[in-house]
């Protein structure tokens, strides 16, 4: 159920983000920037937030499986098409649509059956397929859409597709909360209810071949050929609406609904909150292991990254190092960490067990192919004239400023993200997290399940709070640490 479930979305997930890269690529700028920001708003929406927000309305179709199980598909197809949006306008097909246009009529004029003195327009050639024999149109649609594939077209879309496919298949928080059938959630509530560890790995082999079929078919299409952003497209004014209409029900959806319903329970419940504040030692687990791991993850793509690049002894063990740390990552929280609780029982590692070493390798080793994605798109954007003038330039607090626009703020940004999504991890918190050191979000996640109640609606919000107040003092205090 959880294969044809992910099947669907990776497919619906292309054919909106086909659309949608229209408008990302558009010629005017307002239109590319609201573009962009309905599009990443959803995926960048803690899952444990929207899980939270519809956890009520999924247990009212109860009774009503299939409903719930469409919601939730639509739920996460919301989320994850700004994948394979990004993925396409980041790897556009190397010929133009008229180019594809034209191939399309030469094709179709080679199997007609009378020969023609000029050549023919599409409405001659429509008509001449229409009266050929089935089979002859059948070879040419074969043939061409071969051409295509040869051609790097399809590159983009069957990467995108494997890596949808992927997030969609290893997801577990939102299923858990709304209640839906999936083989993560049933893995992991069979392995905290007293499963053997041994038991736990051998259930896992089969999804383990399907994630990694998914990211070898992502390496072998994207090892190809080299990634650059998407030229200017020009859409229909349908296909406009269409991705218009699609940006704006995902965001309202995803995150504008979730929040409402947040923020309503906190008026009502932040009262309850400051009589008995009991989230300050999961808090500050939560922000010492999202730190941790960010710094590791950021530190390995800057630093693997840039020894990679080469053909020396060196770099090339990187790559290997570097791809065998990409492969554990796309694994998915639940695999990885389960398949590093199996580690550290090992009489080598088994004093690491009690200890917040194995938590912060494995949000690292998660993190990695995000912090990878986002190092190459500051590569692309890099403003590398205008900063080498900077360092010609007197040293002052406007240049200093202009430096950190145009370089430090990129890295900033970067890692922001990156500790924001490993503060709301849940899977290999619940797993790997020692003795003592219980992260909030386990701590919210088995609250939840009673329900949505005010004051845990206040917990949330003030757990929200939390990231926030470390990017705002990081960002006031910038002139202190960042770089000249």
């Amino acid at each position: 159920m959880t294969l044809l479930r992910s099947l669907i979305i990776g497919v619906l997930a292309v054919a909106a983000a086909r659309l949608v890269r229209t408008l990302l690529a558009d010629r005017r700028r307002p239109v590319r920037q609201i573009a962009w920001i309905l599009l990443m708003a959803p995926y960048f929406t803690p899952i444990l937030l929207t899980g939270y927000a519809y956890a009520n309305f999924s247990l009212s179709l109860i009774h009503h499986p299939a409903t719930n199980t469409i919601f939730y598909s639509a739920l996460l197809w919301w989320k994850l098409t700004p994948i394979a949006a990004v993925i396409l306008y980041f790897t556009p097909a190397p010929i133009s649509a008229e180019a594809i246009h034209c191939r399309r009529l030469a094709w179709g004029a080679a199997f007609t059956p009378l020969q023609f003195t000029t050549t023919p327009d599409v409405r001659t050639v429509k008509r001449r397929e229409r009266r050929a024999p089935f089979t002859r149109i059948l070879v040419s649609q074969i043939e061409f859409c071969t051409f295509l594939v040869r051609a790097g077209c399809a590159h983009g879309p069957v990467a995108a597709f494997a890596v949808v496919f992927l997030f969609a298949f290893a997801e577990f928080e939102m299923a858990s909360l709304m209640v839906v059938k999936s083989w993560t959630v049933a893995l992991f509530d069979a392995h905290a209810g007293g499963l053997a560890l041994g038991e736990s790995l051998r259930r896992m082999l089969g999804p383990l071949l399907c994630e990694a079929a998914a990211i070898a078919t992502a390496f072998v299409v994207l090892g190809r050929r080299q990634v650059i952003p998407a030229r200017r497209i020009e859409g229909s004014r349908a296909s406009h609406c269409f991705a218009g209409c699609h940006l704006v029900i995902a965001f309202v959806f995803a995150l504008a609904i979730p929040a409402a319903m947040l923020l309503w329970g906190t008026l009502r419940g932040f009262g309850l909150l400051m009589e008995n504040f009991v989230l300050s030692r999961e808090i500050l687990s939560s922000l010492l292991f999202a730190a941790g791991a960010s710094t590791f993850a950021g530190l390995a793509a800057f630093w693997l990254g840039a020894a990679a690049r080469g053909r020396q002894f060196r770099s090339i063990f990187c790559k290997v190092i570097l791809v065998a740390a990409v492969f554990a990552g796309l694994l998915g929280s639940l695999v990885l960490s389960l398949t590093v609780l199996a580690a550290v029982q090992l009489p080598g590692l088994i004093a690491l067990r009690n200890t917040p070493v194995p938590l912060v390798f494995t949000l690292g080793l998660v993190l990695l192919p995000m912090a990878l994605v986002l190092k190459r798109v500051l590569e692309l954007t890099a403003h590398r004239s205008a900063l080498h003038l900077t360092t010609l330039m007197q040293k002052s607090r406007a240049v200093r400023e202009l430096a950190w626009r145009l370089s430090t703020s990129g890295k900033f940004w970067l890692m922001v993200l990156l500790f924001v999504w490993a503060f709301w991890d849940l899977t290999a918190s619940s797993i790997l997290a020692p003795i003592g050191m219980t992260p909030v979000t386990v701590r919210l996640y088995n609250l939840m399940h009673y329900g949505q109640i005010a004051a845990l609606s206040a917990m949330t919000c003030t757990a929200f709070a939390a990231p926030v107040c470390v990017f705002l003092l990081a960002l006031g205090t910038r002139r202190w640490w960042a770089p000249p």
